[in-house]
């Protein structure tokens, strides 16, 4: 792993180079909560990627944030309220979250304090931070303990203090306290936030947007050598303690106590695919939603440009875009494509790249980009070419903010030309934007063709963007031009000229189409996938894409009307055959070839005669070859379509509802159940010691375990219930008109019939396993999204007591 992490890094960072210094700030005293950046610094990881970074300890008269941002250290370690100091105008951009569990926990001694209730009025030691995160605060106030009723005592940081009653409870880390308690024989009780259904982040990786903006790679080069340190430090967790234990234990630690706290940590870092630092934008809303509920946020935030901008724990995805107006307009139009894609994809993030048409080749080749946005007559050409598939097309926004899956193109000149008709730009100079470019010219080229233009009867002239051909002619560099439909519509709003200083030669109107044009209307642009692209990505992709509502702040921003499945491209293929246009053009022989092989005219004519017989016969194969495959595409575009509708709907492996249309349905019965008064029960279930089965039978033998439990449980189901897989091995049911003790008795149920499924690998070894099982109902005024952390909650109370149960 370590080899991997220099390789890669040495691609941008030189191990002779000199090491820029930087500084962390920690959050509190050393111990193992920060053992991953003393291993990056220990075993060299910073040092490899040119990085000389100095650990701070905590001190009573630092604050982590004003630190970070006054620029005294780079990086910071942080807590939840990092998003309260965002909200407030601290330019923080939070990096990575290392514990995605937090291990923040009240703990009391006194044994009269047997329920969070009874801590009213009673006296609690805490930091500002913990009391302001979203984890304590949230616990304490969904009991109804308000903090004015509570006596916040200043953190001591002596257990001592809790063990002789000077307080009646303290905030505390699960990996630190309890291991002292438990030593000491004292009887102690835990009050965790994740029992009444919070589960926040901790330890939160951040730095100023100044040095995000300054010093992006620098960022990333600490992010990743830091987050190599984490691997190994859980990796080797009784390694790690001796190294802290000898450099780093100014609490004078016991070796011990640290791998303790370690082994806890440890549980509380890795996500479900073992992974460290991950952070979401799912998460980082239940987060802000919970400030808004305790009143330290006083209004929505997008948050998301903030949130790990620069995909440290993503997956790239590079998309390249046609730049037809230009490096920097496209920039700014599609970028917004780009903050929709990264709040909407768990695994991936993703950077738009603007193309020249001469540079999008290049980039298929070298494979440098993912997915591209291009227009018709480009896809065509490298679908035939590269094999590049299209997974959905872009619906332009008309005049009044209408949404569009077709466009055309415009042949235009000056009001006060003298140019009345198309029969009149015989001999003119003619501006267009490129040779490839279908609304730019090919439109054009084919509405001049059809009526008796030919490309030489004028004097053509390519510019290279649509904004520099309609310039060219405003500017009398050329007396008419062609550009695509809506081109004169952005370049008149943004006030780049006066459209009434513009006249469209032979303009047509088309019923629900917002723009006047002088040819045919054509498919938009489409949104491909190149051949190296994973399916798992490409359906993430195409899923967002489709979803991406046409009135969302990112389709107006980038001034489209979202998006829709692959069109049909079949018209645009009889252009390019009609024009003998690349893939259809034709192959030149020159008669001056055959007449240096042939001396006397009469065999140069037979020769030029068998010469275009071939001709013939070789193009009318080729033709006939590209139909046959425009029909096979077309016939897998009626298939993709309809996958399209069952992947919308279906989880892909056990053919059950997936997450989001599971939550559409739950929704629309837990109208009905409101309305009508009924009962409503929300069913939680989580496969026990799930990995276990992976870790030992392999993944392929897990997906069969799967998919054997989701048809069991299908069985049992009425018409009426409704079945979700809404995670890894996690799945909800929701039960209509059911009781609660119905409910219940259905949870048993389910429970003795997993327990007698087994299944038998090709091996022969039996599997069996058991599920727990959280139920809520419908009570009062509680929301589905109340009802489902409940049974949620629930859930993990069966979990935390033994598994293979029921609990409500």
């Amino acid at each position: 792993m370590l080899l991997k992490f220099i390789i890669i890094l040495l691609v941008t960072t030189s191990l002779f180079a000199e090491k820029e210094k930087i500084s962390l700030q920690l959050e509190w005293l050393h111990q193992f909560q920060f053992a991953g950046y003393y291993i990056a610094k220990e075993r060299g990881y910073y040092d490899v990627v040119g990085l000389d970074v100095t650990i701070k300890e905590m001190k009573t008269d630092v604050d982590v944030v004003k630190e970070v941002i006054s620029k005294k250290s780079e990086y910071g370690i942080g807590r939840s309220s990092l998003l309260v100091d965002r909200a407030e105008g601290d330019p923080v951009v939070l990096l990575g979250a290392i514990f995605q569990h937090s291990p923040s926990v009240l703990i009391t001694t006194n044994p009269k304090i047997k329920t969070l209730k009874d801590l009213n009025n009673k006296n609690i030691m805490i930091t500002n931070d913990v009391a302001n995160g979203a984890t304590i605060k949230a616990m304490l106030l969904s009991k109804g303990l308000l903090y004015e009723n509570i006596n916040f005592q200043q953190h001591s940081f002596k257990l001592k203090d809790l063990i002789d009653g000077k307080t009646d409870a303290m905030a505390c880390y699960l990996s630190n306290e309890p291991f002292f308690l438990k030593r000491a024989g004292i009887p102690y009780k835990v009050f965790d936030p994740r029992d009444y259904g919070f589960d926040f982040y901790e330890d939160i990786i951040f730095t100023s947007e100044d040095e995000l903006k300054n010093h992006p790679k620098r960022a990333e080069a600490f992010y990743k050598a830091s987050i190599e340190g984490w691997k190994w430090a859980f990796a080797h967790i009784e390694e790690t303690a001796k190294i802290i234990h000898d450099k780093y234990n100014s609490q004078n630690k016991s070796i011990k106590s640290l791998i303790f706290e370690g082994k806890v940590l440890k549980e509380l870092a890795l996500n479900k695919n073992g992974d460290i630092g991950t952070i979401s934008m799912e998460q980082i809303d239940k987060i802000t939603n919970w400030y808004r509920v305790t009143g330290l946020l006083k209004e929505k935030y997008d948050f998301s440009p903030y949130i790990d901008p620069l995909g440290f724990n993503k997956k790239r995805l590079n998309i390249g875009v046609l730049a037809k107006r230009g490096e920097e307009k496209t920039l700014e139009r599609w970028e917004p494509l780009a903050t929709y894609l990264n709040r909407s994809l768990e695994e991936y993030h993703v950077v738009i790249h603007p193309l020249s048409f001469d540079e999008i080749e290049e980039h298929i080749k070298n494979k440098s980009i993912d997915f591209l946005l291009v227009n018709t007559v480009n896809y065509v050409q490298f679908e035939n070419q590269y094999g590049i598939s299209r997974i959905a097309t872009v619906k332009s926004r008309g005049m009044q903010g209408e949404a569009c899956s077709y466009f055309g193109g415009v042949i235009f000149t000056k009001k006060d030309s003298k140019i009345k008709n198309l029969n009149m730009l015989k001999g003119r100079k003619f501006a267009a934007v490129n040779e490839d470019s279908f609304g730019g010219w090919i439109m054009a080229y084919e509405f001049l063709h059809d009526i008796g233009i030919d490309r030489d009867d004028i004097k053509l002239k390519f510019y290279n963007t649509h904004d520099a051909v309609v310039h060219a002619v405003l500017n009398s560099e050329a007396e008419a031009g062609t550009v695509r439909s809506d081109t004169l519509k952005h370049m008149a709003m943004e006030k780049q000229i006066d459209f009434d200083k513009v006249k469209i030669l032979e303009p047509k109107q088309y019923e629900n189409f917002p723009y006047t044009v002088s040819t045919k209307l054509y498919p938009e642009w489409p949104f491909a996938k190149l051949n190296h692209v994973s399916e798992n990505a490409a359906k993430e992709v195409m899923t967002a894409l489709i979803r991406m509502p046409e009135d969302s702040v990112e389709a107006v921003k980038a001034d489209i009307g979202g998006w829709t499945v692959p069109l049909d491209y079949s018209s645009v293929h009889e252009v390019l055959k009609k024009l003998h246009i690349k893939p259809y053009d034709k192959i030149d022989i020159t008669p001056f070839e055959v007449l240096k092989k042939y001396a006397i005219w009469i065999y140069v004519f037979i020769s030029i005669l068998i010469v275009g017989i071939i001709q013939f016969i070789h193009i009318r194969k080729v033709n006939l070859e590209l139909d046959r495959k425009v029909h096979e595409r077309t016939e897998e575009l009626y298939e993709a379509n309809h996958r399209l509708k069952e992947l919308a709907h279906t989880d892909a492996l056990t053919g059950i509802h997936n997450r989001g249309y599971f939550m559409e349905l739950a929704e629309q019965l837990f109208k009905v159940a409101k309305r009508n008064q009924s009962p409503f029960q929300i069913l939680s279930l989580d496969i026990d010691y799930f990995k276990d089965v992976n870790d030992t039978y392999g993944h392929q033998v897990g997906d069969s375990v799967l998919k054997l439990f989701t048809k069991k449980i299908s069985s049992l189901l009425r018409e009426s219930d409704i079945f979700g897989r809404i995670g890894g091995e996690e799945f909800v049911i929701c039960l209509q008109n059911t009781t609660h003790e119905g409910a219940l008795a259905f949870a048993e149920k389910i429970l003795k019939e997993i327990r007698a499924l087994e299944y038998k690998n090709n091996k022969g070894d039996r599997i069996s396993f058991t599920v727990s099982i959280g139920v809520a109902e419908l009570e009062g005024d509680k929301t589905l999204t109340q009802l489902l952390s409940e049974s949620d909650e629930a859930l993990y109370r069966a979990k935390r007591a033994g598994r293979d149960r029921v609990e409500s």
